[in-house]
């Protein structure tokens, strides 16, 4: 399928692993341009390289932490410098906060909204004028079920969930008329190196021993009864930043296995 983004622009944070990586393979694959960034510097510059010789598209890379305004506008400045213009947003640096309300710290809320919330906001921010003013832009923020679906297991996660929820579809009324369109995607559990790292809290909560097992619980948790893999959130994300999808905007896509069991 023709996704209809040949030579535009994309930037993809958290773009070292996992989703965010598969996500920008989608689009050299369809012939755009992508600027990914991360933390990591040897991750990051890795998948530049194998991604390249993959796809043999254009892609750079730019070491970057989302938290932080300064580093947010350097990603953006460089894009343009690099590439031109910036015409798609995916907003994949994020982090989950799991555990129930007594474990909850301050801190580690904090942590969890500058991440996610603030660098989601901020990126959005910083494109956006960019987009408007050419009338053509898309953004796709990884948000996650919990802010649909409360999960005492994910309280922490689940605040700043529903608040990106709310901000997806304020600013698809607001930017709609600039044919921006903007649009989330609601994962479930996803074979990444995140899932792996909360493996233990999440044998805690299913009182099991081993990850193994954990994992096995978890899945039954959706109609499938499998983990996803992150091309199969990639596929979708790269269709919602295409020409196919004209006229989808506002829209928080579930790509969970049925995990969630909410009507709308």
């Amino acid at each position: 399928m023709d996704l209809g983004i040949k030579d535009r622009v994309a930037i993809v944070t958290g773009g070292g692993r996992g989703i965010g990586r598969e996500s920008a393979r989608e689009f050299l694959e369809a012939g755009a341009k992508v600027m990914i960034c991360s933390r990591t510097k040897d991750e990051l510059e890795k998948t530049r390289d194998e991604l390249a010789k993959q796809t043999g598209g254009e892609i750079k890379c730019i070491v970057a932490d989302t938290t932080k305004p300064e580093d947010i506008a350097r990603v953006v400045d460089e894009t343009v410098k690099a590439f031109g213009t910036v015409d798609i947003l995916v907003n994949c640096a994020g982090t989950m906060y799991s555990g129930r309300f007594a474990e909850m710290t301050d801190e580690g809320l904090q942590t969890q909204l500058d991440t996610k919330l603030f660098g989601f906001l901020r990126m959005i921010r910083t494109v956006a004028p960019i987009m408007r003013k050419k009338k053509w832009g898309r953004i796709v923020s990884m948000i996650g079920g919990a802010g649909k679906e409360p999960d005492p297991y994910m309280f922490g996660s689940a605040i700043t969930n529903s608040a990106l929820l709310n901000m997806t579809k304020s600013l698809s009324t607001e930017f709609g008329p600039d044919n921006v369109l903007v649009n989330a995607v609601c994962p479930g559990w996803v074979a990444t190196a995140l899932w792996r790292q909360h493996a233990d809290g999440l044998q805690r909560e299913l009182g099991v021993k081993d990850e193994a097992e954990a994992r096995r619980l978890a899945a039954k948790k959706n109609a499938l009864e499998r983990f996803g893999k992150p091309e199969e959130l990639a596929g979708a994300i790269a269709f919602l930043c295409s020409e196919r999808a004209s006229y989808i905007t506002g829209v928080s896509l579930n790509i969970d296995g049925g995990r969630l069991k909410g009507l709308w």
